[in-house]
């Protein structure tokens, strides 16, 4: 049963899910949470349509980057507004990219925009002075299916 808890919730969560968030969700020690999480890792190998992705001391349940193309219209991440897509493509492009940097860019919901994709899990943003560096997540890369190639995106601004 802790089993099954264990992967409806990284299933139904929009975010990654700490081992500590797992354990206070299902009152069970860390240590069988890990083996459950090893147990979940087995059953969604390369040959599933889910993967299980760990970053950061977080996991998540998400769709094989193999298949994304295929489902992708179904994502939970169609209901991203424009905004926050342009947001998020900057700091994909440009990342590390300081906050303010963004925010003399986009505008002043840039705060916003920041807070909802480090919230999904997409985006990290450390602290640096007055200012946030602003990153894309190992589940970004995860969900999207690949890092991006900052020397494509310089031919096309140079041409």
């Amino acid at each position: 049963m802790l089993k099954k808890i264990i992967e409806a919730a990284l299933f139904l969560s929009s975010k990654p899910i700490t081992i500590e968030g797992l354990v206070e969700l299902t009152q069970t020690s860390s240590s069988e949470i890990r083996k459950k999480i090893e147990e979940l890792k087995e059953k969604y190998n390369e040959e599933s349509g889910i993967k299980l992705v760990e970053a950061e001391n977080t996991y998540q349940l998400i769709v094989n980057p193999e298949v994304l193309h295929k489902v992708k219209k179904l994502s939970p991440y169609r209901d991203l507004s424009p905004g926050l897509l342009k947001a998020l493509s900057i700091i994909a492009f440009k990342g590390p990219i300081k906050q303010n940097v963004l925010v003399n860019t986009i505008g002043n919901r840039t705060y916003e925009y920041v807070h909802e994709l480090e919230k999904r899990g997409l985006i990290s943003a450390k602290k640096s002075g007055r200012t946030k560096i602003l990153k894309t997540t190992k589940l970004f890369v995860d969900y999207f299916g690949k890092k991006i190639e900052k020397t494509n995106l310089e031919k096309f601004v140079n041409n």
